[in-house]
């Protein structure tokens, strides 16, 4: 059951506590504690840059349906991520098709692999909610798993910092060299806090609350899925 939040500061604690827990959940735990080689970083590369372009689709369809002050913040939001980071010098997938490349792979290897069906699967979920769900829940869906990622919020860096951790440690990728990681981590921190401005202007009643709530939670729930089956795939790989 969802917890019931009375003011918009108790509500921002609660989806911070959500995006730390998310770290201690079997799935995460897993993609974490397998050793990477070089097949199985590039399976999860691979499956990461697709997951980026996902990203785009959703944040799409919230757009659509949010007021027009959120629509807004969106777009400045996705001028970076589709068009053109100043951090990074160019957008988000060839970002994402960058750290791809540090494994080895093609842009048309990216582009033309075939995923495993549990990752299309939680494609289409996400798009489910970013498209049919009331914009609230949609817009917490999507900024939730930029939360998740936030270095200020996550207690031990977030996914981005971590991945980079591993390829650095387990396949001697410096750090330096992974741009989307870096980039990640500082835009991730800033993309995050949008949700807290729409926490500050719109989340005025108890409904509007649960309703930021409920697109947490079905959004961690499809994320662990997602990262489960990758998890899975690359311990079957050598």
């Amino acid at each position: 059951m969802l917890m019931s939040v009375s003011s918009a500061s108790g509500l921002v604690g609660e989806l911070n506590r959500m995006a730390n827990a998310q770290y201690e959940s079997p799935e995460i735990k897993h993609i974490l504690s397998v050793p990477l080689t070089l097949p199985r970083a590039q399976c999860y590369l691979t499956h990461m840059a697709h997951y980026v372009n996902n990203r785009r689709d959703c944040w799409g369809h919230v757009m659509g349906s949010a007021p027009l002050d959120v629509k807004r913040m969106i777009w400045a939001h996705e001028q970076e991520e589709l068009m053109l980071d100043p951090r990074a010098g160019t957008d988000h997938s060839a970002l994402s098709l960058g750290e791809a490349g540090l494994v080895g792979l093609t842009r048309h290897q990216v582009e033309e692999a075939e995923l495993l069906p549990g990752a299309v699967a939680a494609f289409y979920a996400w798009i489910h909610l970013a498209k049919d769900r009331p914009w609230l829940e949609a817009i917490s869906a999507s900024s939730m798993l930029e939360r998740r990622n936030d270095e200020a919020v996550i207690q031990g860096g977030g996914m981005s910092y971590r991945r980079a951790m591993k390829l650095s440690s387990e396949l001697g990728i410096a750090i330096e060299r992974n741009k989307n990681a870096t980039v990640h981590m500082a835009a991730d921190v800033e993309h995050a806090s949008m949700l807290e401005q729409v926490i500050e202007r719109h989340a005025n009643d108890e409904e509007s609350r649960r309703a930021i709530l409920r697109g947490a939670r079905e959004t961690y729930l499809i994320d662990r899925a997602f990262l489960g089956t990758i998890a899975d795939a690359l311990e079957r790989l050598p």
